[in-house]
């Protein structure tokens, strides 16, 4: 394969090791519904789910209808679960594409029963409720006439029940409190759901940091995310084995000398303590580099630990390679590992001020993605 300027490697190898891991993990007691939104977190959504399926996945979590649709026109037969709100515009497709949609509020239910009533039909969808995000859902705790109505709505299959918790990636005292009590409304919604005689349909409340930080609680489901492509969010405890899937490169276009005080890049906010030798390198902020890293990262070459300098630019950036035997079209290691070094995707979002889900979704697509599905 001819790799040019900057590109992603995915390997899926290390996805199939993390899913069935996960798998093992969790004895199998609760259905994963593989979130594969944001191009199944940069990674791409298509590969990643295809995989995922030939490991025993049959669920998926997307963020919109045009992620459910790639999907489907891939291929893709499991069950795919809108997790945000569905456009009116939207609603026959997602219906002609057997896509369940997310019920964000009782009016928005009311309405889409009416809609799918004038057509004579039964729409799939889930009731999402809101125990602490504040960000959409019924609230856990809203009148039972609410809960009643809702689940009278004779032209919506309520096929499943969930919620989000908003710090379970925190082992701080209070976040512990707030995860534990987010847990506790939901079960109180549940069982007065049951209490009037209603089925809840699948019941899932926890992704990534949710499962692996509070393995005792245990529903019909779980939604996990980031854990599928072997990196960590927030305080995370490592209960299993994982490998990271991305690794993120780009090559060496121009080296050069700089005198003792020159400038380089933008802002001229980099000045030289003696004579270096600087590498430009082909990847900027457009391709997915966060411009944020601007003096505050490293990359490999060579098997060498070198730091970023100056401005990070839309299309290039440069790095100090003083004592090293760089050359054009050397290799650089972005994310990855390059001899005994390695540059982890949570070093990354730490060093740009970010989270490890921003980087990943955020680099673009003329990083072009290589996929190989082998031990490395």
């Amino acid at each position: 394969m001819n790799k040019t300027r900057c590109w992603v490697e995915v390997n899926l190898y290390n996805l199939r090791l993390n899913v069935r891991n996960m798998l093992d993990f969790c004895n199998h007691r609760m259905k994963p519904i593989a979130i594969v939104k944001a191009d199944g977190y940069g990674h791409g959504a298509v590969e990643v789910a295809r995989t995922m399926a030939e490991e025993g996945i049959t669920d998926f979590g997307v963020a919109c209808l045009d992620e459910a649709l790639e999907l489907r026109n891939a291929g893709i037969t499991g069950s795919i679960l809108i997790l945000g709100y569905v456009d009116r515009s939207q609603w026959q497709n997602a219906v002609d594409n057997d896509v369940i949609m997310t019920l964000a509020s009782a009016e928005h239910a009311e309405d889409l029963n009416n809609w799918a009533a004038e057509r004579g039909i039964t729409v799939n969808t889930e009731l999402k409720v809101d125990t602490g995000m504040r960000r959409i859902g019924v609230d856990w705790d809203c009148d039972d006439d609410v809960i009643r109505n809702l689940f009278g709505l004779s032209h919506l299959h309520v096929n499943g029940i969930f919620t989000h918790l908003c710090c379970a990636d925190s082992f701080a005292e209070s976040d512990r409190e707030f995860t534990l009590e987010q847990y506790s409304r939901y079960d109180s919604f549940i069982n007065r759901v049951r209490a009037f005689g209603y089925e809840t349909g699948r019941r899932h409340v926890s992704a990534s940091s949710g499962f692996l930080n509070y393995p005792d609680h245990e529903y019909d489901a779980f939604r996990p995310g980031f854990m599928l492509y072997g990196f960590n969010v927030g305080e995370i405890h490592d209960r299993y084995e994982t490998r990271p899937v991305m690794s993120f490169y780009s090559k060496i276009e121009y080296v050069k000398t700089i005198r003792d005080q020159e400038s380089v890049s933008y802002g001229r906010i980099y000045h030289a303590e003696g004579e270096r030798k600087i590498a430009t390198v082909s990847c900027g902020y457009a391709d997915g580099y966060p411009r944020s890293l601007t003096g505050n990262a490293f990359v490999l070459v060579r098997g060498h630990k070198v730091p970023v300098v100056g401005r990070i630019c839309m299309d290039q950036m440069m790095i100090d390679v003083t004592g090293i035997d760089a050359e054009r079209e050397d290799i650089v290691t972005l994310i990855g590992t390059d001899g005994d070094e390695t540059i982890t995707m949570e070093q990354l979002s730490e060093w740009a001020g970010s989270i490890g889900h921003e980087v990943a979704s955020r680099i673009m697509p003329r990083a072009t993605r290589y996929y190989i599905d082998e031990r490395k």
